[in-house]
């Protein structure tokens, strides 16, 4: 990430001052963490508005199973106090990226057991920000009941760092299970539904399905030999140069379509996030074919020329979309450029 300036406030305070002083300046800001995606997207001359220093856990009821932790705290960090307890928040970094919780709700990407876990936003029960003209603000409560009023979170939620800027976040926690292993298979993904029983993950690739198995050791290893399973220490090898999101239903006829155009693909199945490799071309035309879909695909690698955000669901200047930015960033100034370039 390269920016003019890196300003790292240490409160909630300190954010919603140094937006009044941008704004006054007339400046736009980008909005990082650990700078883990952010070196994946195209560079910026604007100042970088950095919460890395918003960090550590602020209360953990481990027998409620919630957890309040400040956005700039790495995810490694979290999980491995919460392990100490036995619980876990499973929104784990993606991609090999060293992602704080703070990016980790920003960007919302799918990790490797969306499928068994849900969504990042499903773990998500309040979140406190500051929206791009300053006003420091508390979506959500700390526990279930406690949530009224707007939904802000799962606003806030893959919002990229425009809107607003997160600062702390209260999640939801589970036990961590007794059993959790990678299996592999040559048989296809879709012969596997009748003997598989909500595995966490199903990751294909054109020679193999990878099968992520959670839960009572006995249940999985009766699964993994139903459906003729092989254990394996290997993790799936998951490209990070372009991803692509689109409905389930349509994520195999998505590969089907583009696996003439030589990339190299490995599908989240029963998710719909496609992960891709390939050169510029290649990844336009399956641009091309995701937005057809009703899908969208983000770049991962500045170094192809290509926008990281192109045309796909709620991307652009929709009616819906600018009165978002009027509410929370009247003056546009978190990373207006964010969803075109």
């Amino acid at each position: 990430m390269s920016a003019t300036t890196t300003i790292e406030p240490a409160t909630d305070d300190d954010v919603a001052a140094a937006l009044a002083d941008l704004r006054t300046e007339g400046r736009p800001v980008e909005v990082g963490g650990g700078g883990s995606v952010l070196s994946r997207l195209p560079t910026s001359d604007a100042p970088l508005l950095s919460v890395a220093g918003l960090r550590g856990i602020v209360a953990h009821a481990a027998d409620d199973l919630t957890v309040t932790v400040r956005a700039g705290t790495p995810v490694t960090e979290l999980a491995a106090e919460l392990a100490a307890v036995g619980q876990e928040c499973p929104i784990e970094p993606v991609d090999g990226l060293g992602s704080t919780v703070g990016g980790r709700i920003a960007t919302a990407l799918a990790g490797p057991r969306q499928l068994g876990a849900g969504r990042v936003r499903d773990w998500l029960l309040r979140a406190r920000f500051v929206t791009g003209d300053g006003r420091q603000a508390t979506a959500g409560g700390v526990t279930v009941k406690d949530v009224t009023g707007y939904d802000l979170c799962r606003l806030v939620t893959g919002s990229w760092g425009t809107i607003a800027v997160v600062t702390e976040v209260t999640l939801k926690l589970r036990p961590i299970p007794r059993h959790r292993a990678w299996y592999v298979t040559d048989t296809p993904r879709h012969d596997l539904d009748r003997v598989l029983f909500r595995p966490a993950g199903l990751i294909t690739d054109a020679e193999r399905t990878w099968v992520l198995l959670e839960g009572h050791p006995d249940d999985a290893v009766e699964q993994a030999a139903l459906a003729g399973l092989s254990p394996t220490d290997a993790t799936p090898d998951v490209p990070v140069r372009a991803r692509a999101a689109l409905d389930p239903a349509v994520l195999a006829d998505y590969v089907a379509e583009i696996a003439p155009l030589g990339l190299r693909w490995v599908a989240q199945d029963g998710v719909g996030v496609c992960h891709l490799d390939g050169d510029a071309a290649a990844l336009t035309t399956a641009r091309d074919a995701a937005v057809r879909r009703g899908g969208a695909l983000l770049v991962l690698d500045p170094s192809l020329g290509l926008p990281a955000f192109g045309p796909g669901p709620g991307r652009g200047d929709d009616e819906m979309t600018e009165r978002v930015r009027s509410a929370l960033d009247p003056d546009g100034l978190l990373a207006p450029w964010r969803w075109t370039r």
